[in-house]
């Protein structure tokens, strides 16, 4: 795609009343803004690192988003500041109590309520000019049909496998994180190659529940998968590819491990 250069900036009550008159999404009407050289005001303090050209490529882009706890409503968060035009957010469970400690969707008021829609309802309050699609159900095949990358946000060791060959049969890249105690896992999987499954499967207990998850770990690891995926999103080859990203952020200490050797 040719790099597109910014004439001006647009507010968003701007790009709303273009879409009353004309009767198109809002999403239509950003887009065809920017691909006439006006960015979104929202947008500008992106425009330093990535391009006209990058933004309308997150505009144009789907993810989903598998668990929106710890990990998931955190990267949610950041998809939405950064402007993907389309998030799918799936997850069955509810919010409790003891999630309050480190994800960021859970408060008194959200307590009870499906961690999907959470999701959506604090992605419009955040950025009206992006879809947030609630999916109060485990993953379906069906929901990989119109993204274009994967994030395995789940908790634990269970079902990683199985969401990397969904991804996998749907020719598409997952990028996933596991987090317990001070420690971080980030990797991201192309079809075909091994991911953080292999490697979590090893152990037969739950490194989760023996050293809980804090918010600062939780919040990090979502941000270099955020990282990932908008590399991926803007065509850049993402950093972590093949590769297991191992965080020690007691220590702050931090290695890679290339996963074909696992």
């Amino acid at each position: 795609m040719t790099q597109q250069p910014i004439r001006t900036y647009i507010s968003d009550r701007e790009i709303f009343n273009r879409a009353d008159i004309s009767g198109n999404p809002v999403q239509e009407e950003v887009l065809l803004a920017m691909e006439a050289g006006e960015l979104p005001l929202r947008y500008q303090r992106n425009s330093q690192t990535l391009s006209l050209t990058d933004q309308i490529s997150l505009t144009r882009s789907a993810v989903l988003i598998v668990g929106c706890g710890g990990l998931g409503g955190n990267l949610c968060e950041y998809l939405v500041r950064m402007g993907v035009g389309k998030i799918v957010a799936c997850d069955p469970d509810v919010f409790e109590e003891s999630n309050c400690n480190r994800q960021i969707l859970a408060t008194s008021e959200t307590l009870g309520k499906p961690k999907a829609l959470a999701a959506r309802q604090r992605a419009l309050t955040i950025n009206p000019l992006v879809e947030v699609v609630a999916v109060e159900d485990l993953v379906r095949v069906d929901l990989l049909d119109s993204v274009q990358a994967v994030a395995d946000c789940l908790g634990g060791a269970d079902y990683r496998q199985e969401l990397l060959e969904m991804a996998g049969n749907a020719d598409l890249p997952l990028v996933s994180a596991g987090i317990a105690g001070w420690h971080a896992l980030v990797c991201t999987t192309w079809p075909g190659e091994s991911g953080i499954g292999e490697f979590m499967g090893k152990s037969t207990s739950s490194v989760e529940n023996e050293l809980g998850v804090l918010a600062p770990v939780a919040s990090f690891a979502a941000s270099l998968q955020a990282g990932e995926l908008i590399r991926i999103l803007t065509g850049v080859d993402p950093a972590l590819r093949g590769s297991l990203l191992m965080a020690d952020m007691a220590r702050m200490r931090f290695s890679t491990v290339d996963l074909n050797t696992l």
